[in-house]
């Protein structure tokens, strides 16, 4: 009597099928982290370029360390429509003709293709009351003194054939491609004596016009000065450009005051 091999059932399909769904969602997240992965190391390979080319581009009186970050959710699908949405520089120890200074910036809408104008560019510049002094030419026989929301500063002038000491404080402004100290109150330091003084009349004597300094030649062309905060013993400008354009002709091109 022989007897016929046994056959083994054959395996369930379905364990097999209920597989599939599992393996594609390990295949998918796989390559969604590969993707981020190489997201983040192309944006840190195209940070750390553009930093090295900003630098080699800065003007020959601007010396400084640049750190370049690349905002948005993926850099790799804006490279593909040839514009970032957010790039954020940082230049926190700067030198600008021997001037040091620390300096950030915000650029919308930057294209890859640097020969393009930028949107918009919001900085900020902020410089210590030494730094001020080296910019600013103040009339008295002291440097300009910083203090919260407003400046002073000090001279000597004669009335009478006296010397007469004088402190005068002020508020500082932006005027575009210009910053003015305009003296608000002034009073008398020393060698007043007997005399009467109006002070009126020599804050007026004082202030017949605001003392003017040009910033634009220590910013590039398009460039202006929004605003001015005075806090800390420091200066702060806030600056704007639209439609800016970063190449290296730009960036070397500094303005002046008329």
């Amino acid at each position: 009597m022989t007897t016929e091999p046994l056959t083994p059932p054959p395996a369930p399909t379905t364990r097999k099928r209920r597989r599939w769904p599992w393996v594609l969602v390990v295949v998918l997240v796989l390559v969604a982290v590969g993707l981020v992965i190489a997201d983040i190391a192309v944006r840190a390979s195209v940070e750390s370029q553009a930093a090295a080319q900003i630098e080699e581009r800065l003007p020959e009186n601007v010396e400084g360390d640049v750190t370049v970050e690349i905002g948005g959710f993926s850099f790799l699908a804006q490279a593909l429509t040839g514009r970032l949405s957010e790039v954020v520089l940082d230049a926190p120890e700067l030198s600008v003709n021997g001037v040091p200074l620390a300096a950030h910036a915000v650029a919308n809408g930057v294209p890859t293709d640097l020969t393009k104008p930028i949107d918009t560019v919001d900085a900020s510049i902020s410089i210590d009351q030494d730094a001020v002094n080296d910019i600013v030419d103040i009339p008295g026989d002291s440097g300009l003194v910083l203090g919260d929301g407003d400046v002073s500063y000090q001279g000597t002038l004669s009335i009478f054939g006296f010397q007469l000491g004088y402190q005068v404080t002020g508020v500082v402004t932006a005027e575009g491609d210009r910053v003015l100290v305009e003296p608000r109150s002034a009073s008398l330091t020393q060698g007043a004596g007997n005399l009467d003084i109006d002070l009126d009349q020599l804050l007026g004597t004082l202030a017949d016009d605001p003392i003017s300094a040009c910033v634009a030649q220590y910013l590039p062309e398009g460039t202006t000065v929004d605003s001015l905060e005075i806090t800390g013993g420091r200066a702060t400008a806030t600056l704007s450009a639209d439609d800016f354009v970063a190449d290296e002709q730009s960036l070397r091109t500094l303005g002046s005051c008329g």
